[in-house]
């Protein structure tokens, strides 16, 4: 792996399309345009643009840079005297623009000057006004009176701020870190200057790299000493213009809200002057947002907060902290998790002591709030007051979070042997266990570490929480009929993470069996609870169960969920986890690209975050998802980089068998389709082998893909008796359609198979199996070729339609059946007919006759299988553009 230091490219303009075009139409009817925003929203940059169209367009540019009154209330008359020299430049006979930055220092009388001399011939003022300062009536009188146009602009969308981060960073194929785009997001919120500087520094600093096409954070987004000078410029310039309270009460405001990020509204009255609170809001530096019916107070731009803080000085921060910790415990609102969190952190960081009660459930509270390197700071701060067990069992928990699962192992270790009673040894078991099996890949050992330990219980409740701890790892390492056997009569006395470690083993097991209803069953038992981390893991099962029973769409809204969650409170392990989960069933689905960007993501995570079970499982679905990509040499670094041709790699999960799918399909896209089909086979068979009845089922289908329908159908209706939901019937009648015996010595016709092909084609496309939809369209399109042409093209048409849904993958079934393209000169007719053109208009259009016209349309309408104008229509902006 490794790191590549470069640059980032230029920033393009994003999602202010709208209000460019408004400039360029007031250009024709307005006197001028008058540009309001707060500072560092992109105000100098639309306005840029803009002029660069209006020079395309024959104008003149002038700009006036305008400066802010002094502290005796002069205004500088530089800028007076340089708008007076730019509007006599305009009786030059020239269409002349100027550009006018903050305008709202302009003097009364200037402005009087500049109404005067608004509409103009060949004048187009452009001005640049900063919300949230001055009042500036005068300016404001000229929209008014219609003499210039207005844009409010707003910040920047979270959706446009992510897409102009990766402009900035992406090139080829490689995609930025979802915890990156958010954490610029979030810290510019929507300020195009900030979030250009974020990123730009971030990428200098090495804080934001690129390793394996990803682009990650490595460490906390820094702050240029740039950026700080205009946050400190801004913030001085409020104090200079503040109608109420000192610059120390102003200042001590400030840094109190930086202090606690957000600050419920209770606390903050309690310590600011509500008056102060106002005038900073119509400022434009505080915001105040109600969130889950809380009022909080907090910067309108969370970069200040990270400016004060940084500039605030040792003891200064000691004091307000206390004083922010003192206001969030006696607050009104009521203490909720996250301000008992923070508190505990500003107690901390004053230099306090914290009780061990307190500190221990500030660390297990923090989860959802706080980075897993806060969990583990405030874990530290119990240990050392005295928080024994419970504190070690967090530390343990943030340290494996983080990646280093040998430390958290080795003091999960030392929590066993101290345990001193059956509560807290089996408490401590289930943390090693799970440690052993999902972050160091080794069941083996925890196996071994669960029975020898239940066999010491007294307690039989206790007993039996290790006994469902011991089916967990039994699923683990494939055993899965042997879990099942175990768990289900369990169910009802479990409780707590007993029951949550055994629904997971019970639903995953039973969905791999095939056994659907009893999974969803398994995934009843235990509603989520947000507040728990690993409940989160049942909706990973959840997800995969959704999608085996055939609904895709659900599966996916459900991974996004809990994916953008994760995002949001900092958990990279639950980040990986459900973008995998993402991966996975687009993937199945086969949207390759697609599932290329969360695959990779995931894949990256894992590795870095130590996760040595999940690590290979994930490399195996991108090695599939870049080989239906058509990668296939990618795939095959890949392979090589994850060993997934070792046999003795871990096989947790049935892992091997999925690893020998992997290396099916990326042998079929070097084209060796005998190889595939053998690889493919005996991934099912290794699946069979284990009771995994339902991924044996889905490889049996990959190699009829390939050319082994004949071979494989017997096991695929063998299997198709064991396994639940209609997904598995239109699977199986796809084996069916591709085993089909074709010839002059077939009991059934080439017509009566493509029927049927596309038939299964409709299900599967229903179900949102888009690739193999597209498949089974192409393969009744080449059996109805020399039968039935047209019909041909319908089906290949509807195939076209999909491959394309799916980003253009290659598969066997695939390789040349792309239909008849069609000629430029055919594809402009059909373009102009889909748009609603006659034959004549188009004739005239094109120089042709009507009748080469007419001849034209019907050889298009034969390639697309189609034979009205509406459905001609209907293609538009897919097969036509």
């Amino acid at each position: 792996m490794t790191l590549e230091r470069r640059t980032i490219g230029d920033v393009p303009l994003i999602g202010r399309d709208e209000e460019s075009a408004r400039i360029l139409h007031a250009a024709r009817t307005y006197g001028g345009m008058a540009v309001k925003a707060a500072p560092g929203v992109g105000r100098t940059r639309l306005l840029t643009e803009a002029v660069r169209s209006l020079v395309r367009l024959g104008w003149h540019p002038h700009r006036v840079v305008t400066v802010m009154p002094t502290g005796t209330g002069f205004v500088p008359v530089e800028s007076d005297r340089a708008l007076a020299a730019a509007l006599a430049e305009a009786h030059g006979g020239r269409r002349t623009v100027v550009v006018i930055d903050d305008a709202q220092w302009l003097a009364d009388s200037t402005i009087e000057l500049l109404a005067r001399r608004i509409g103009s011939k060949d004048l187009f003022i452009l001005l640049s006004v900063s919300a949230g300062r001055r009042r500036t009536p005068v300016l404001d009188g000229l929209w008014k009176d219609g003499l210039v146009d207005r844009i409010d602009l707003e910040p920047l969308t979270p959706e446009q701020s992510r897409s102009l981060m990766e402009s900035m960073l992406r090139r080829d194929d490689e995609i930025v870190d979802s915890a990156a785009l958010f954490a610029v997001t979030a810290l510019s919120a929507g300020n195009l200057v900030v979030l250009r500087d974020l990123v730009t520094t971030a990428v200098e600093r090495q804080a934001l790299t690129v390793s394996s096409r990803v682009w990650r954070l490595a460490s906390p987004l820094p702050v240029s000493a740039g950026l700080a000078d205009v946050v400190r410029d801004h913030l001085a310039e409020v104090v200079a213009l503040a109608d109420y309270a000192a610059g120390t009460e102003i200042a001590d405001a400030l840094d109190i809200v930086a202090l606690a990020g957000s600050l419920v509204f209770g606390a903050a009255a309690a310590v600011i002057d509500l008056r102060l609170i106002e005038e900073l809001e119509s400022a434009g530096v505080l915001t105040v947002r109600t969130e889950q019916n809380v009022d909080r107070v907090m910067f309108a731009t969370p970069i200040t907060a990270q400016v004060r803080t940084g500039d605030m000085a040792t003891l200064r921060r000691r004091r307000l902290s206390l004083t922010v910790a003192d206001a969030l415990d006696a607050s009104t609102d009521g203490l909720g998790p996250r301000e008992r969190v923070i508190a505990a952190l500003l107690r901390i960081h004053a230099g306090v002591t914290l009780d061990a009660q307190t500190a221990v459930e500030a660390a297990r509270l923090s989860w959802r709030f706080v980075p897993p390197e806060t969990t583990l700071e405030l874990a530290s701060a119990a240990a050392a007051a005295g928080g024994g067990f419970d504190a070690q069992l967090i530390l343990a928990t943030a340290e494996s979070q983080l990646g280093l699962t040998a430390s958290a192992q080795q003091r999960l270790d030392e929590l066993l042997l101290g345990s001193d009673n059956d509560l807290r040894r089996a408490t401590a078991v289930r943390a090693c266990t799970d440690n052993m099996v999902l972050r160091l890949a080794d069941p083996t050992r925890a196996l071994a570490l669960n029975a020898s330990t239940e066999l010491a219980i007294v307690d039989p409740a206790i007993r039996t929480q290790l006994r469902a701890q011991r089916g967990l790892m039994m699923h683990a390492i494939g055993d899965t009929a042997g879990a099942l056997a175990l768990l289900e009569p369990l169910m009802d006395d479990l409780e707590g993470a007993t029951l949550i470690s055994a629904s997971f083993a019970v639903a995953a097991g039973a969905t791999v069996v095939g056994r659907l209803s009893a999974a969803f069953s398994a995934l009843a038992r235990v509603q989520p609870v947000p507040d728990n981390p690993a409940a989160t893991v049942l909706d990973l099962t959840r997800c995969f169960t959704i999608a085996c029973a055939g609904n895709f769409e659900e599966a996916s809204a459900l991974a996004r969920y809990r994916y953008d969650e994760a995002v949001e409170q900092f958990s990279p392990l639950q980040q990986a986890w459900f973008g995998w989960a993402r991966g996975g069933v687009l993937l199945s689905q086969g949207h390759a690209t697609d599932a290329i960007r969360w695959c990779s993501e995931a894949y990256t995570l894992a590795g870095t975050l130590g996760q040595r079970s999940m690590e290979p499982m994930v490399a195996c679905d991108l090695v599939r998802a870049l080989a239906l990509a058509g990668r296939a040499e990618e795939a095959s670094g890949l392979i090589e980089a994850a060993d997934l041709d070792n046999p003795a790699s871990p096989a947790l999960f049935g892992a091997r068998g999925t690893r020998l799918a992997a290396l099916g399909w990326a042998a079929a896209a070097r084209g060796d389709v005998d190889r595939a089909r053998e690889l493919l086979i005996a991934s099912a068979e290794a699946h069979a082998a284990i009771d995994h009845h339902l991924p044996a089922l889905f490889s049996y289908v990959d190699a009829a893909r390939c050319g082994a329908a004949a071979t494989v159908l017997a096991p695929v209706h063998h299997l198709a008796g064991l396994i639940e939901g209609d997904l598995v019937r239109t699977e199986v009648r796809m084996v069916e359609v591709l085993a089909a015996p074709l010839g002059s010595d077939s009991p059934v016709s080439e017509q009566a198979v493509a029927e049927r092909a596309v038939s299964v084609a409709a299900s599967a496309e229903k179900h949102g199996l888009d690739l193999h939809a597209a498949e089974m369209y192409f393969h009744a399109r080449n059996l109805l070729l020399r039968s039935n042409p047209r019909a041909a093209a319908t089906a290949g048409r509807q195939g076209q339609v999909l491959t394309e849904r799916c980003g253009h993958p290659s598969t066997p079934l695939l390789r040349g059946t792309r239909d008849a393209a069609l000629t430029t000169r055919e594809r402009q007719i059909a373009t102009l007919a889909a748009s609603g053109l006659s034959n004549r208009d188009i004739a005239d259009a094109v120089v042709l006759s009507i009748r080469t016209v007419e001849t034209h349309l019907n050889r298009i309408f034969g390639k697309l299988g189609i034979s009205t104008r509406a459905e001609l229509t209907s293609l538009r902006g897919s097969l036509l553009d």
